[in-house]
């Protein structure tokens, strides 16, 4: 829908801009932080704390399932590295930007591990988990390249680890899903919107039947 018709609906019924302009101080969009994480543009919740850009139904359920035990890898780093390494043991990030790269590195906490890695397609940014010789209870997949990095990582999983997706409902990722749920991993999919904006996506946990997140 065009911004004028989407003015012209509104104007046409009142009671929908009334509605939307309450949104703003009451409601579920104000109680989660999305108008704040809008007007900073930045992935943080109401009281301006690190969020993954993420959907908020992935992150309700995460947030609790996350604990000091644990050690993630995650492709893309950003808020979500404060976000889980408040939570786990460690976090392990990986970034093909080297601008982005220095300023997250700067701002990140003492149990995040930045590293920079160029990007080439099927090359070693998609094989850094596996690379590393270490496992991870936790792989975040939300970075360049996420085809090939779902396909090595799942070789630096730990024996109850997890993988997750970001973006899952985009058809160019579709082949990870398919190559992970051959590998014998089940898909947990969560839909919605995201800090800051209004489109809907997905984010997908796979996992097996014994697993760190008691799934």
């Amino acid at each position: 829908m065009s911004t004028l018709k989407a003015l012209k609906t509104l104007i046409a019924k009142p009671s929908r801009l009334k509605a939307l302009l309450s949104y703003g101080h009451k409601g579920y969009l104000n109680s989660i932080g999305w108008f704040t994480a809008f007007d900073q543009k930045q992935a943080v919740d109401r009281e301006g704390k690190a969020l993954p850009w993420v959907t908020y139904s992935f992150i309700d359920f995460i947030k609790e399932r996350i604990n000091k035990t644990q050690h993630i890898f995650e492709y893309g780093s950003g808020s979500s590295t404060i976000f889980y390494a408040e939570r786990a043991g460690s976090v392990t990030s990986v970034e093909h930007d080297e601008s982005w790269f220095d300023k997250v590195k700067n701002n990140s906490p003492a149990n995040a591990e930045m590293i920079f890695c160029k990007l080439e397609q099927d090359g070693e940014y998609a094989k850094k988990a596996t690379l590393l010789d270490r496992k991870f209870d936790i792989i975040i997949v939300d970075g360049r390249d996420r085809v090939n990095c779902c396909k090595y990582s799942i070789e630096a999983l730990s024996s109850n680890g997890v993988l997750i997706l970001d973006d899952s409902e985009r058809e160019f990722y579709h082949p990870a899903r398919i190559f992970l749920k051959e590998k014998g991993f089940k898909e947990l999919s969560f839909s919605g919107i995201s800090p800051g904006f209004f489109y809907e996506k997905a984010t997908s946990v796979f996992y097996k039947t014994d697993n760190c997140l008691g799934i």
